[in-house]
């Protein structure tokens, strides 16, 4: 699809439910691209450790948080509720950089179910050419319920049924089902080029369902961090983009969680008898 058409027809949005991601190749004009290298090229000195928490500081990668088309895409993956920022992230892939392993960026505490749909673009401002870095992916992986670093043993070993995604132009982005289990494989070149990355995260809202939350960003001042992002970006017809009553403190759920054994179900409240399974039927959760 080129840059700036309409959103996606219904045979790409089912490719990417069946899936889990769908390539845009040169997604983002050259113009902007230059614009947010400038952007990645002062965070990556001035953000160290991956830290998203200070995004508000940069207008170009602020830009791509409310990129019309973007939005007008995630739209129309997460359906009728709409949806929620979660974070924004930039790197600078220096060649020789090392892989990172198999892995899944589904948030939830704990991992349950995939009964809403969170959603990764992932841009590649100067594309991906075969040096640096390899992204890889399992297709329908995000079908599946499982911890973040399960398949993590793996490392970055070929696993049956991969689709490695190793040549793309300028300007490519990715939608990827968060809870697609993906890797990024060393690769040698690159000469004196990095690969510029930037990754921005979206939950879908979770409509009728009474007090259902998302986990924070998992760093301290995400409330602030919302905060500054909606002062200088809200959206009038999108309130809840930048709400911060839409997360729990994930700080606060892992500690609940801690020292926690065996099967957790008996301690949530007693159920509805009516929803008991019917013995032989019982699903697998």
């Amino acid at each position: 699809m080129p840059a700036n058409t309409s959103p996606l027809g219904e045979q790409e949005i089912q490719q990417f439910r069946r899936l889990g991601y769908l390539v845009v190749p040169g997604f983002i004009t050259d113009e902007q691209a230059r614009r947010v290298e400038a952007d990645v090229d002062r965070y990556a000195v001035e953000q160290p450790k991956f830290d998203g928490r200070n995004v508000a500081q940069y207008d170009a990668l602020c830009e791509l948080i409310v990129h019309p088309q973007t939005l007008a895409i995630v739209d129309q993956l997460t359906g009728e509720h709409g949806f929620t920022f979660h974070h924004l992230h930039a790197a600078l892939h220096p060649p020789g950089m090392p892989g990172i392993g198999w892995h899944h960026d589904y948030e939830q505490v704990p991992q349950t179910n995939r009964a809403h749909t969170q959603v990764h673009v992932l841009h590649y401002l100067n594309g991906l050419d075969g040096s640096i870095g390899d992204f890889v992916l399992l297709p329908k992986s995000h079908r599946a319920v499982m911890r973040r670093d399960a398949f993590f043993y793996f490392g970055t070993e070929s696993l049956p049924g991969e689709v490695v995604l190793d040549s793309l132009p300028r300007g490519s982005t990715l939608f990827c089902h968060s809870a697609l289990v993906h890797a990024r494989r060393s690769k040698p070149g690159g000469g004196e080029r990095s690969r510029y990355f930037i990754d921005i995260a979206f939950m879908e809202l979770f409509g009728d369902v009474a007090g259902a939350q998302w986990p924070s960003y998992g760093r301290e001042g995400w409330q602030d961090m919302l905060a500054r992002l909606d002062a200088k970006l809200h959206q009038a017809d999108r309130p809840q983009l930048f709400d911060a009553s839409r997360f729990f403190d994930i700080a606060d759920a892992n500690a609940r969680l801690a020292g926690l054994q065996g099967s957790m179900a008996l301690l949530l409240p007693e159920p509805d008898p009516a929803l008991r399974p019917v013995s032989g039927r019982i699903p697998i959760v």
